[in-house]
């Protein structure tokens, strides 16, 4: 008996399909052979014998066709249907399985069906399309895990099983499409909400006068048209500012084309050519709407410290940003220079101690602005701590005019003092730098229980709830014109060593590249009160000067020159040039910058296991967009990063990718 029932399994050689199909093919055959020959006799006088025998012939000939059809399919199926199968199918086990509810199929260990129970079959009836028969190749798992045929979309679990020294994989398999469905529609109808403001409009209409009011109401059709088009709410809640409810699936359709809405009201333009620009704050996180809509304020004031023109997209997998095309528009004042600097000083005089610090790697923009504030706690008579390495060599100069402040010769300490000194109650400033992990000792700002941050660099992520108060404009040309507008317009007259503006106004000049770049009316004002307070322009010019051995290696690096994509110039050295290296590769992207039609450059420099890029613009190009997508930051126009790797031409290519997907983003 088994073996009948073996045997039977193997000459099963066709389905109806299989058979159904080859008497049609037959008939037709065998008609237009008959009336084919018919017409030959008459046209050729052939007797009605020879059309017979032809025709006999034919019928010969397609039955030999028909035998070696079945040939073929018969080793198929002995191939997908092998003797040791049926000894599974003919256990108890076996015949259950067959008789489930749950479609269950069989592959062998090429991956062809070579079995399937009844459920399946019914399955396979049910007007579904790509039926699978017998000896078919079974798909390949998606990469979300579901298996997808015949139109619909199953879970399935595997089963290994061994009979006769061979193996099979029994799949139960669970159809998921009507959950599936009703997931893909939940998510798409789930609310996202979005805050739009329309950029610096309070300058803009101080400086430009009645033209704006006429824009602004071009901008007003032009964002409410856009949220029409996708089915999306909108409601003003103040002037030029906007709330918007959005479901995901038109959000989707938004994100796709890149919020094309950006360039949009970027066309317009008022004054001089000026154009209009907006921030979006959106958020679709996972909760209640009154969480996203927590969240969506969150972004938009995201949005509008990294320079404004741009979209801060949240969602449960993090923060995705679109936009930045244009540069952020002076909007500081010296009354929120008056209140930040009075809130600091409250902070300040709140805390036991204050301890100060700046980023790794420091320049001198980030020393100078360390030694601001700490004026400002010494002003109010708290005891204070700088984080600083005393044995950075780039830093010597200013830790020279440092040593002649009385209060600053014992000020500064390691990143291990500092941790030992944190207490509850100490309050740590973040100067030049609102990246906790990339500050002089991310350990000490993750005990630290309050924070203060100062920095110029577009935020690229939420503070932590320790942060207390954050100040961070991306309109200043640094932190120490920051920090010296909370020293000229705080609560108390401070009066200053000669030294320590020296060093503030070295950090102006550094990242002005001498008053040559991002710098503004506020900056020269900062210079002009710290010139007031005893700064010696040529004292300071001394720090900046190179000696021989540094201009030979900018020598070097400038030699390994390069165009990308014709207008970005890119050097590189793979010599380790020592911790100086990074001051070196920020002097020659500025030489390289002065070059006939580059855009932008990037100098890459190693230093141990980590290769420093540093990046500038001319304004056409927004470096910092393109240095954030491989870990790093800065400006629209002055930015940089640090890889760890050995390998030079490794950190070349992510960032020749990051161009490449930079510039097809902002076509």
């Amino acid at each position: 008996m088994k073996k009948d029932k073996r045997q039977a399994a193997l000459n099963r050689i066709a389905t109806k399909k299989d058979i159904l199909t080859c008497i049609v093919l037959g008939f037709v055959f065998l008609f237009l052979l008959g009336f084919g020959a018919v017409m030959v006799c008459i046209k050729e006088q052939v007797s009605p014998l020879g059309a017979i025998l032809v025709t006999v012939a034919a019928m010969v000939l397609y039955g030999f066709g028909l035998w070696i059809w079945a040939f073929v399919r018969r080793q198929q199926n002995k191939a997908v249907l092998d003797y040791s199968i049926t000894t599974l199918l003919d256990s108890t086990v076996g015949r259950v399985v067959e008789k489930m509810d749950i479609p269950v199929i069989a592959c062998n260990e090429k991956g062809l069906m070579c079995w399937y129970n009844q459920a399946f079959e019914k399955l396979s009836r049910t007007g579904a399309k790509d039926r699978l028969e017998q000896g078919s190749i079974l798909p390949e798992t998606a990469s979300d895990g579901y298996l997808k045929m015949m139109g619909r979309t199953f879970r399935g679990q595997s089963i290994s099983v061994v009979s006769e020294n061979h193996r099979y994989q029994f799949i139960i398999l669970d159809d998921c499409t009507d959950f599936l469905q009703l997931q893909r529609d939940h998510h798409d109808e789930h609310t996202a909400v979005a805050y739009i403001s329309v950029d610096s409009v309070d300058e803009m209409t101080q400086y430009i006068g009645g033209s704006v009011r006429e824009a602004l109401s071009e901008v007003d059709d032009t964002i409410k048209t856009w949220v029409a088009e996708h089915n999306g709410v909108i409601k003003s809640y103040d002037n030029d500012k906007y709330v918007v409810l959005l479901d995901t699936k038109n959000l989707e359709a938004c994100v796709k084309d890149r919020f094309e809405i950006l360039d949009k009201i970027r066309a317009t333009r008022v004054g001089d050519g000026i154009s209009i620009t907006i921030s979006l704050g959106i958020s679709n996180v996972k909760g209640t709407l009154a969480d996203r809509e927590k969240h969506a304020q969150s972004a938009l004031d995201l949005a509008l410290q990294r320079g404004g023109d741009q979209v801060v997209y949240k969602k449960d997998d993090g923060i995705e940003f679109f936009g930045g095309r244009t540069k952020a528009v002076y909007k500081r004042s010296n009354v929120k220079a008056r209140v930040i600097s009075s809130q600091i000083t409250s902070l300040i005089c709140r805390a036991s101690e204050v301890i100060i610090m700046g980023h790794k790697t420091p320049d001198y923009d980030s020393f100078a602005s360390c030694v601001g504030l700490a004026k400002l706690a010494y002003a109010n008579n708290k005891p204070f701590r700088i984080v600083l390495d005393k044995n950075d060599k780039n830093m010597a100069p200013c830790f020279a005019l440092a040593n002649k402040v009385p209060h600053l010769k014992e000020a500064f300490i390691s990143a291990k003092e500092g941790l030992s000194m944190m207490k509850n109650d100490t309050l740590l400033i973040l100067s030049d730098v609102n990246n906790l992990a990339i500050s002089e000792s991310p350990e000490l700002a993750k005990k630290a229980r309050n924070i203060v941050v100062v920095d110029h660099h577009i935020k690229k992520e939420e503070l932590p709830d320790t942060v207390k108060l954050s100040y961070i404009e991306p309109t200043a040309s640094s932190a120490a014109e920051l920090v010296s507008e909370l020293l000229e317009f705080g609560p108390a007259l401070i009066q200053f060593v000669p030294e320590e503006a020296e060093i503030l106004l070295s950090g102006i000049l550094l990242d002005t590249k001498q008053f040559t770049r991002n710098t503004g009316t506020r900056t020269f004002a900062a210079a002009q009160y710290l010139r007031g307070q005893g700064a010696n322009t040529g004292n300071v010019s001394e720090m900046f000067r190179s000696d021989v051995d540094e201009l030979a290696k900018e020598s070097q690096l400038l030699s390994s020159l390069t165009l990308f994509d014709s207008d970005i110039a890119i050097a590189s050295a793979n010599e380790d040039f020592g911790a100086a290296g990074r001051i070196l590769a920020s002097k020659v992207a500025d030489k390289m910058l002065a070059l006939k039609n580059v855009e932008a450059s990037f100098t890459l420099i190693r230093h141990k296991a980590v290769i420093n890029i540093s990046g500038r613009s001319n304004g056409n190009i927004n470096v910092q967009l393109i240095l954030e997508e491989i870990g790093g930051g800065g400006h629209f126009d002055v930015a940089g990063a640090q890889i760890e790797s050995n390998d030079m031409n490794y950190v070349i290519g992510l960032l020749k990718q990051s161009i490449l997907k930079y510039k097809q983003n902002n076509k």
